[in-house]
């Protein structure tokens, strides 16, 4: 299977210029070997259906549910944008590992499985390849290792620290004056194309989160990778398969709920559908802060830039109690205000 790397690729009629290892070769720690006499491998790329995905607000319940103990992989049709929130994805995981590092201090690997005689896997796995590099090199990162083997069409990253101890919970904190806040780490809109939900429920087709901003994600990492090994975080999640719901859900498995309110991140976002909002796959990560902390935290993603979205705080019983306006907070002080004023004599 590794000499899939070093083939020649012609795709949808297309002869392709590089292989992929001479396209891994400006990312890597040490650049492949090139094999003598490359084959030549043909296929062509399975597109998504178009359209979007739409779903019923109503049973975003049943839909957490149908996510949670969902194990899927990635798409086909959506190797490229999937690629680029895999490596995201391992990154957020490492900002609360345990260890003496920096963002640039994470060498990757990566292990790709496809089946060699479908097709669109190996137009899926060159498309992968490129997504990747390209990602990888606009975050001034290396690679250490790739490899591939047979099976259905998935990738695996990871990080030197990936399965490091954790230097914060991930479960939240029962403390009800605390702040449960989400940080998105792309500027990406919200999308359900290739997402763990639409998966779960036989979904084909739609756009997937593009993924692309990484000058924004290294601030988001700087950031919250500082107050993580600080102690200011109480608790944190990634926001990655599955998407924010899940994580909220995983966060809250062990008997303290949260009430989340997501009205600002649609407003930001301009979104209406709350589905999109909560099971879209941008990278991102939950935090748990003390109520003493918001006006550091505020400062923090305020000086450079990055929007985070104060959800709620933690409620007893478990569980996540949602919560969301089409108005903003201001129009509800404003209308409050006006009521109050019409009831004086």
């Amino acid at each position: 299977m590794i000499k899939a790397f070093h083939c020649k690729y012609i795709i949808d009629g297309v002869p392709q210029e590089l292989t992929p290892a001479g396209i891994l070769s400006s990312v890597m720690e040490k650049a492949p070997e090139p094999e003598p006499a490359p084959e030549t491998i043909l296929d062509e790329t399975l597109d998504p259906s178009p359209g979007t995905i739409q779903l019923e607000a109503s049973k975003v319940g049943e839909y957490l549910d149908a996510v949670m103990p969902f194990k899927g992989r990635m798409q086909v049709p959506f190797s490229a944008p999937c690629t680029r929130a895999r490596v995201a994805w391992a990154l957020v995981d490492s900002a609360w590992r345990s260890g003496n590092f920096k963002l640039d201090d994470l060498p990757l690997t990566a292990k790709w499985t496809f089946e060699q005689d479908k097709v669109g896997d190996m137009a899926a796995f060159y498309g992968s390849v490129e997504s990747a590099a390209d990602y990888i090199d606009a975050m001034r990162l290396n690679v250490r290792r790739v490899s591939c083997e047979n099976g259905p069409f998935d990738l695996k990253i990871a990080t030197p620290f990936s399965g490091a101890p954790r230097l914060v919970d991930d479960i939240l904190h029962p403390d009800p004056q605390s702040w449960v806040i989400y940080v998105p780490f792309d500027t990406s809109d919200y999308r359900l194309g290739g997402s763990l939900l639409s998966q779960a429920l036989g979904l084909r087709g739609g756009i997937a989160p593009q993924v692309t901003d990484a000058d924004y994600f290294m601030d988001c990492f700087e950031v919250v990778r500082e107050l993580s090994e600080d102690g200011v975080l109480l608790s944190a999640a990634s926001v990655a398969e599955g998407g924010l719901y899940a994580a909220l859900g995983r966060m809250t498995a062990e008997g303290t709920g949260v009430c989340a309110d997501i009205s600002g991140i649609m407003r930001a976002c301009g979104e209406s559908d709350i589905v999109r909002i909560l099971f879209a796959e941008v990278p991102g990560a939950v935090i748990q802060i003390r109520d003493v902390d918001f006006d550091y935290i505020d400062a923090e993603f305020l000086l450079q830039d990055i929007a985070y979205f104060p959800l709620g705080h933690p409620l007893p019983g478990g569980g996540v109690r949602l919560e969301h306006s089409a108005r903003s907070g201001i129009q509800n002080i404003l209308e409050s205000l006006m009521q109050n004023a019409e009831g004086e004599d």
